[in-house]
């Protein structure tokens, strides 16, 4: 044989396939068949699919069936496709198309990337308390972060902050590329610097009025009074989603930081309403403090105290100098 065998996820290329005829009237509801659900979340399922003109299986996206008709839901569906499209970067997931099923509902496809999510990853280390799991180490989580930042820093010198970073949100390819994911909350700047705003950014409790914020099998991020997820937002997002800039960003990668230092979330709360309570109202936390025996290194620490810091005046005043800070440590001494 040529070729390794892959894995199933990436078949081999065979001819019989490439060389198949396109229908004369191509008919795009038939164009994808074979779903199968990968994910579930508040708002949107995510299915693999086979492309049958293109022969490869895809990523495809739809609002959830009780949110296809809500015109907020739509119009924040159809910014998160354009977002993706539009931030064409290493460390986006390319897209595909966005279009309409049989039914007239929304949806788009993607490059499905196999991988572990930075989530799954952290979970790994601290089960086994270490940064040793695998083909990750610190020197190698910190790289990730530093891709990160290199997304964020295209997003935001593009018109773009993506308000809702978290573990969950970065996820590790099979060939080691990351990809920062779900732009759905991501906040996009007119032409003359005015934020363009959907409404729920306008009314943070325009749908979570009637949610008990003491139910914990709602997610955090439809528990919450505001859009995003609590444990890792910055102050100023959760008092006014309305009022942020790309330094909101900045302090959320701050708390990755943390997370990836201790082994342990930078905010502590069993609930929404203690995680915003603890942000507004507790001291910065040190990441040496909160994990001793973890031996954070000091220009870590460092990084990670100016990202998060509360006062957003104080913090780094550009991803871009986040990424040089990183890039610093991890150049060989």
């Amino acid at each position: 044989m040529l070729y390794p065998k892959h894995p199933d996820a990436y078949p081999v290329v065979y001819r019989p396939e490439t060389d198949i005829h396109l229908p004369r009237k191509p008919d795009n509801r038939m164009r994808y068949m074979y779903f199968k659900t990968i994910a579930k979340g508040g708002t949107c399922i995510i299915s693999s699919c086979r492309d049958l003109h293109l022969r490869r299986t895809i990523c495809h996206k739809a609002l959830r069936k009780e949110l296809q008709s809500d015109p907020v839901e739509q119009a924040r569906f159809l910014r998160e496709a354009r977002v993706t499209a539009m931030l064409q970067h290493p460390n986006t997931i390319p897209t595909y198309e966005l279009g309409r099923d049989s039914k007239g509902h929304y949806y788009f496809t993607m490059k499905l990337v196999h991988g572990v999510t930075l989530r799954e990853v952290l979970d790994m280390c601290k089960a086994k308390k270490t940064h040793n799991v695998g083909k990750f180490d610190l020197f190698r989580l910190v790289d990730v972060l530093s891709q990160v930042g290199h997304c964020l820093h295209y997003a935001h010198t593009h018109g773009v902050a993506h308000r809702d970073i978290k573990p969950e949100n970065v996820l590790v390819g099979d060939f080691d590329e990351v990809m920062v994911l779900d732009w759905g909350m991501a906040k996009v700047w007119d032409d003359d610097a005015r934020v363009n705003s959907l409404p729920e950014d306008l009314d943070p409790h325009w749908k979570l009025k009637k949610i008990d914020a003491a139910d914990e099998s709602i997610p955090l991020t439809r528990r919450a009074p505001v859009q995003g997820t609590p444990p890792y937002m910055s102050p100023e997002q959760l008092e006014n989603p309305h009022d942020v800039d790309h330094r909101t960003d900045i302090y959320s990668l701050g708390t990755l930081i943390f997370e990836v230092l201790t082994l342990q979330r930078m905010i502590e709360g069993n609930d929404v309403l203690t995680v915003i309570e603890n942000i507004k109202n507790k001291a910065q936390p040190r990441p040496s403090e909160r994990a001793p025996n973890m031996n954070v290194p000091d220009a870590l620490e460092r990084i990670c105290l100016t990202c998060t810091n509360f006062d957003r005046e104080q913090r780094y005043d550009s991803m871009e100098t986040v990424i040089n800070e990183f890039e610093t440590w991890m150049r060989p001494n």
